[in-house]
């Protein structure tokens, strides 16, 4: 890391950071990760977790994240790098309901709760783990609601493999047991005629997703997606352009589409 983004990393913690406790720990425990990362010795049975107090954009919120699990890279990724920044900056109107399917421990939720406070959020997440996480981290935020399952294309149960980093789990052929869940599905249960906003980030389940049983993207406003090989931009713009879509941002593998 350059001399400039270590030193933007630091005033970025140290302003968000609610207490002087909360700021020493996550910067020594951002260099704990970093250096057991770079020598392969991250051990997947770690769990290690601290209690952050935060404070963005006037919100106190306490995140429980794990020293070396990746949820401290998920943070910066989302709150320091920004990564949907810019494209949420298209969206045409304010969005007033939300589903966030790939919720990890809650920090994309958390972004989108305090950008659009007064949105519907429901966030999915798969892993048991991270969702007892994702449970705490968003227990502040009214406006969100999480589910434990996976977003697939039909119901059943999939099956996830295990690995050292949290935001990596991908659906396996043998695993941990997870309840399955549509899109069309949920969107019953919560009697959603229209979603605004639909981000996705699973780890390759997209491919599935967005092929198959697919005519309830008809409903979705907006998309925000984190594709993975080897899904393309391009397979995402045969999915979704039948319903009306087109491609308006690609960066970092980090696509938004809207209707036409």
């Amino acid at each position: 890391m350059s001399i400039k983004n270590y030193i933007s990393k630091l005033v970025f913690t140290n302003t968000i950071s609610n207490d002087i406790k909360s700021f020493i720990a996550f910067i020594i425990n951002s260099k704990r990760y970093s250096k057991k990362f770079k020598q392969n010795k991250l051990k997947t049975n770690d769990n290690e977790t601290f209690a952050y107090q935060f404070k963005i954009d006037g919100k106190k919120f306490t995140a429980y994240l794990r020293t070396f699990k990746g949820d401290i890279d998920i943070f910066y990724e989302i709150f320091w790098k920004k990564t949907y920044h810019s494209h949420l900056n298209i969206l045409k109107e304010t969005p007033k309901t939300i589903v966030d399917l790939g919720a990890h421990v809650g920090m994309t939720s958390i972004y989108l709760a305090l950008k659009y406070p007064d949105a519907k959020i429901i966030s999915v997440e798969a892993s048991a783990e991270n969702f007892l996480l994702l449970k705490h981290n968003t227990a502040s935020f009214k406006n969100i609601e999480c589910i434990n399952a996976a977003a697939y294309f039909e119901e059943g149960t999939v099956y996830f493999g295990n690995n050292e980093l949290s935001y990596n789990q991908k659906v396996s052929k043998e695993g941990i047991a997870t309840p399955a869940i549509s899109v069309e599905t949920l969107m019953n249960q919560y009697n959603l005629k229209i979603i605004d906003l639909l981000k996705i980030d699973i780890e390759g389940g997209e491919i599935e997703l967005l092929s198959k049983n697919n005519s309830w993207i008809q409903n979705i406003r907006n998309i925000v997606i984190e594709i993975h090989k080897p899904y393309t931009s391009a397979d995402f713009q045969d999915d979704v352009q039948p319903f009306g879509f087109k491609l308006k941002f690609d960066e970092n593998s980090v696509l938004f589409a809207d209707k036409n």
